[in-house]
């Protein structure tokens, strides 16, 4: 048995149950990664997988317990690298953060700025997805810290630490009609194009379901992943938006106007996200509780491994 072998069960699992896929991320051949697995299955009597002509199923029981402790092994291997680079080349790594584009772009910012001037050697890397694609990221090692509001998905080996509320407005021209009401309905809202965020983000779920909650059906002409690009269809008269109330940069969009509407469709609780038992160095530590200032360093070990 060796280290090779779990990576490669992790990986076909990470890969959802797809061997070619697994070996373009792994960067090596489909029949070494099959080899390697069945010789792992040799060696501890069972199947690990489940198998139907050239198609991989799913995991079986046995192969549901060994892949847990695989990932904890796997987990366990990067922290001693982490620990061996924390104490050889203190102030120097690389710190991969996931998140999404509106976090990305109106929430993170000052974060990443403020570690890049503490931590001059440290590389930073962003990679922007949707919840699934960061917890995915965070869960397998590709990314250290996530980012982002309402995971639907929870996963036991992963920690999600509630640092926030994102309330959300409504993003119209200057002149809407809307802008003279006196009070923002939702009713009022399905009277126009709407262009709101794709569902696979807590902001577009949030919508669809309090159209839903009302037995309204809204004009929904667009959806997109991006809020910037929302924004830019907004200003030539494609719609009006549903957007977090962060997106709005008054200074920057003075054609645009934003009508809070919180009331209408409930605030997303904001997570960081930390696989859990990773060991974190200084700087990872340092830019969560930059994130949320109320938590301690001892607070955060204590739920990261179980102290």
């Amino acid at each position: 048995m060796n280290i090779q072998q779990l990576r490669y069960l992790c990986g076909v699992v990470d890969a959802k149950y797809s061997v070619s896929r697994a070996a373009e991320v792994l960067h090596t051949s489909q029949p070494g990664i099959s080899k390697q697995i069945q010789m792992l299955e040799r060696e501890l009597g069972v199947d690990l997988l489940v198998r139907q002509g050239n198609r991989i199923l799913r995991l079986t029981p046995p192969g549901e317990e060994i892949y847990s402790v695989a990932r904890r092994v796997l987990g366990d291997v990067e922290n001693l690298k982490q620990i061996g680079e924390e104490y050889s080349n203190q102030g120097k790594g690389r710190l991969v953060v996931a998140t999404t584009h509106i976090h990305a772009r109106y929430l993170l910012r000052p974060f990443i700025r403020e570690i890049a001037k503490k931590y001059a050697d440290v590389s930073l890397e962003l990679r922007q997805g949707d919840p699934s694609q960061i917890a995915k990221w965070v869960l397998s090692g590709e990314a250290d810290i996530g980012f982002g509001a309402t995971f639907s998905d929870q996963h036991d080996n992963l920690l999600f630490y509630p640092c926030g509320q994102l309330s959300r407005s409504v993003f119209t021209l200057a002149g809407h009609p809307l802008l003279d009401a006196k009070k923002l309905t939702i009713e009022a809202l399905s009277d126009y194009p709407l262009i709101i965020l794709d569902t696979g983000f807590a902001g577009g779920r949030a919508v669809v379901e309090a159209f839903a909650a009302a037995d309204i059906e809204p004009n929904i002409v667009m959806t997109a992943t991006d809020a910037d690009v929302i924004k830019a269809y907004v200003e030539i008269g494609q719609g009006i938006a549903i957007l977090p109330s962060v997106a709005h940069e008054p200074e920057r969009e003075s054609h645009l106007r934003c009508i809070e509407a919180s009331h209408i469709f409930p605030p997303s609780t904001v997570y960081v996200v930390v696989q859990k038992g990773k060991y974190l160095r200084n700087f990872m530590h340092d830019f969560i509780l930059m994130i949320n200032p109320k938590w301690d360093r001892g607070g955060v070990d204590e739920v990261l491994y179980n102290k």
